[in-house]
């Protein structure tokens, strides 16, 4: 296993962690949702016109309408209407060349019958790390599953520390969330994509 650590942020990782533009979704979104993971879509969101609010990683109303507008232009309707589910994530990860969550390329335990390359990322506020390992079969995935585990593990960390409470969420996550993009790609640099 490979440990990732944080490092200092650029300042042209930082124009495209505003973008939304290089988000992983190991799961569906939907109302109620909440993190990192959240907080990426609404970027992106906001970056293409669709939602005017500032991103909170809280899936509220306005995040569900903003879905709707963005799967009704892109042709998606194998999902529940506002709902961020497998033919979302699908097209999301298509157009931004990322691995499709289909193709199970990136998986949270390693396979016993097969050779695995895994990584684990830790993030750490208030004297509490949070951890996750994400392999890969491919070695040139790394980075991918990097970012995956690093994504996953920021955003746990910066609930832990400042936990959301609803659809504005609590200042603190929103600006904890705020760095996650940034600081996922100064840790999984060393990886080639």
């Amino acid at each position: 296993r490979q440990r990732a650590s944080r490092g200092r942020h650029t300042v042209a990782a930082a124009v495209m962690a505003g973008r939304g533009e290089a988000c992983y979704f190991p799961r569906d979104l939907a109302k109620g949702s909440y993190g990192g993971d959240v907080h990426c879509f609404q970027q992106y969101l906001s970056h293409k016109g669709y939602l005017l609010d500032e991103p909170t990683g809280y899936f509220g109303e306005r995040t569900a309408t903003a879905t709707r507008r963005w799967q009704r232009d892109n042709g998606i309707s194998g999902d529940d209407a506002g709902d961020f589910g497998e033919w979302s994530r699908e097209r999301y990860a298509a157009t931004h060349g990322l691995p499709l969550p289909s193709e199970g390329r990136i998986f949270k335990d390693a396979k016993s019958d097969e050779k695995n390359t895994c990584v684990d990322v830790c993030a750490e506020f208030t004297g509490v790390q949070d951890c996750q390992t994400r392999c890969v079969r491919d070695p040139g995935d790394k980075k991918h599953a990097c970012l995956e585990a690093c994504q996953t593990a920021f955003s746990t960390a910066c609930d832990r520390a400042f936990p959301a409470s609803g659809e504005g969420g609590s200042t603190n996550f929103k600006i904890c969330l705020s760095y996650l993009q940034t600081s996922c790609e100064d840790t999984c640099k060393k990886f080639r994509a």
